[in-house]
């Protein structure tokens, strides 16, 4: 008979263990990768002097300054530190590039995002 108890003593601990994950579910906690998403473009020819891109909806102009891990010729277009803004929709972009004052890229894009990271719908990796 103790055996019994503690059989079932374990599997209601189980069970409101299991009902603990539905709830966390049901408020909308989600459990996210650690990876972080960048979407990029490979621009050949000499670098660009500038690039940015910007949110057609609201003309939102997002300046993301990649770091020396990125290969020479390769711009971010979008990533993972604008996904609180794009939380749950999907909205098109323009990633613009400059050599001097010249515009020589302007590329279009349309991105989504859920609430761990930015997803590129739509849009070149290279020119």
């Amino acid at each position: 008979m103790g055996n019994q108890i503690s059989i079932d003593r374990l599997v209601s601990f189980v069970a409101m263990s299991l009902s603990g994950c539905k709830d966390e579910q049901a408020q909308g906690r989600v459990n996210c990768t650690e990876e972080f998403r960048s979407t990029t473009l490979f621009v050949p020819g000499a670098l660009l002097t500038e690039s940015f891109t910007i949110r057609l909806s609201n003309s939102d102009t997002i300046r993301i300054n990649a770091n020396s891990d990125f290969r020479q010729g390769y711009y971010v277009v979008l990533d993972d530190k604008y996904k609180t803004k794009l939380k749950n929709q999907q909205d098109s972009f323009r990633f613009m590039g400059k050599r001097g004052n010249q515009v020589v890229v302007q590329e279009n894009y349309v991105f989504k995002a859920d609430q761990c990271h930015i997803t590129k719908v739509s849009g070149k990796t290279s020119l």
